[in-house]
C-alpha cells in the first residue's frame, strides 16, 4: 500500500488548526460569559442601590424646606410628618406605576430593558395582578391622616396640595406615556413638594420655597429622565443607550445657573456655594453618558452619580442656610 505523505501532513495540519480554532472558541466564549456574568452581578447591584437612594427625591425638598423655616420649625412634629408624607407619596407612586406599566413589562417603559428587575419593595412577593395597586392606594390613603392633621389647622389649602399630588401619582403612567414624564417630574417633586411642605410649616403660601426648588427640581428631572433611557440597535448590531445628550446638559446648567442667580438675588445666602459641590458627580455623570461605547453597568453608575448631585446641592443649600443664621455674610 503506498501512502501519501503530504496528504497526510495536509491532514494533519487542518486537524491541528481545527482543534485550536475549536479551543480559542471555547475560551471566547467563556470569556465573552464571565464578562456578561460580571456585568448583571455590576448591573444587579447598581438596580439594588437606585432602588434605595431613588427615595431623595422625596426626601430631600422635605429636608430643604424644613431648614428654610430654621430654627422655628426644625425637629418638631410637623416637619417629621411632611417628610413622611412626601416619601408616603413616592412609595405609593412606584406600585401604581408598577402596576400600570403591567408590572414593568410594557414596550415604552424602561424597566423592560436598562433597568430591568427593577420592581418596588417586595413586589417579588405578590402573586395576584392587582395586588399592587391595592397597596399603593393603601399607601397614598395612608396620606389622609398626615392631611387631615393639617387641615385642621391650615384649612383647605393643604388639600388642594394633597389631591393634585395624589392625581399625579395616580396618573403619572399617562403622563409618562403621553411625554410629559420629565414635566411632571420637575412639578411635582420641584415647586408643588416644596410649596405644599412651606404651607404645612408656615401656614403661608409664599415665592421662596418655588424658587429654591428650581434647580433641585432640575435635578431630580435629571435622575428621572436617565432611569428612563432606552436601548437600540445600530447599524452594526451594537446596543446604543438613546438619550438626548442636550436635554441633560441643558437640565444640569439650567441647575448650577439657577443656583448663582439665586445666590446673587439674595435669595439663597452666600454661604450656599457649598451646593456647587454637586458640579463634581454631574461632570463625570455627564462624561459617562455622552460616550456611545458606554455599557448599561456603566450608565447605571452614572445614574447614581446624578443621584449623588441632587443630594450634595440640596444638602449644601441647607448648610448655606444654618450657616447663614449663625454666621451672616452679606453680599
Amino acid at each position: 500500500m503506498i501512502i501519501n505523505t503530504n496528504g497526510l501532513i495536509v491532514l494533519s495540519i487542518f486537524l491541528e488548526t481545527l482543534q485550536t480554532e475549536i479551543f480559542n472558541c471555547k475560551q471566547t466564549r467563556i470569556n465573552t460569559d464571565y464578562i456578561m456574568e460580571q456585568q448583571s452581578t455590576k448591573r444587579s447591584r447598581y438596580i439594588l442601590h437606585i432602588k434605595f437612594l431613588l427615595f431623595a427625591a422625596s426626601l430631600v425638598p422635605a429636608l430643604v424646606t424644613g431648614v428654610l423655616v430654621y430654627p422655628e420649625k426644625i425637629f418638631t412634629i410637623d416637619w417629621l410628618l411632611i417628610i413622611t408624607g412626601l416619601f408616603l407619596a413616592q412609595a405609593g407612586g412606584d406600585y401604581l406605576y408598577y402596576y400600570f406599566t403591567n408590572n414593568h413589562t410594557d414596550t415604552d417603559d424602561s424597566h423592560t430593558k436598562i433597568f430591568a428587575g427593577w420592581r418596588p419593595f417586595f413586589a417579588e412577593r405578590f402573586k395576584r395582578k392587582k395586588t399592587p395597586f391595592v397597596i399603593g392606594l393603601l399607601i397614598l390613603h395612608a396620606n389622609v391622616f398626615i392631611i387631615g392633621y393639617f387641615s385642621a389647622v391650615i384649612g383647605w389649602k393643604i388639600t388642594v396640595f394633597a389631591i393634585i399630588g395624589g392625581f399625579i401619582a395616580f396618573f403619572f403612567t399617562y403622563f409618562m406615556r403621553k411625554g410629559f414624564k420629565e414635566l411632571i417630574v420637575f412639578l411635582a417633586f420641584g415647586p408643588l413638594s416644596m410649596a405644599g411642605a412651606y404651607l404645612a410649616l408656615t401656614q403661608q403660601l409664599a415665592l421662596l420655597p418655588i424658587l429654591i426648588s428650581i434647580p433641585l427640581g432640575l435635578l431630580i428631572t435629571v435622575v428621572a429622565y436617565l432611569k428612563g433611557a432606552k436601548i437600540k440597535m445600530s447599524a452594526d448590531g451594537k446596543n446604543i443607550i438613546s438619550l438626548k445628550l442636550w436635554l441633560v446638559k441643558g437640565m444640569l446648567i439650567g441647575a448650577f445657573g439657577s443656583l448663582v442667580i439665586l445666590i446673587f438675588a439674595r435669595i439663597l445666602p452666600v454661604h450656599s456655594i457649598l451646593a456647587f459641590a454637586g458640579i463634581i458627580p454631574a461632570i463625570l455623570l455627564y462624561k459617562k453618558i455622552k460616550n456611545d461605547t458606554t455599557t448599561v453597568p456603566v450608565y447605571l453608575s452614572a445614574t447614581i452619580q446624578s443621584i449623588l448631585t441632587m443630594v450634595i446641592v440640596g444638602f449644601g443649600i441647607m448648610a448655606g442656610w444654618i450657616l447663614q443664621f449663625h454666621f451672616p455674610v452679606s453680599m
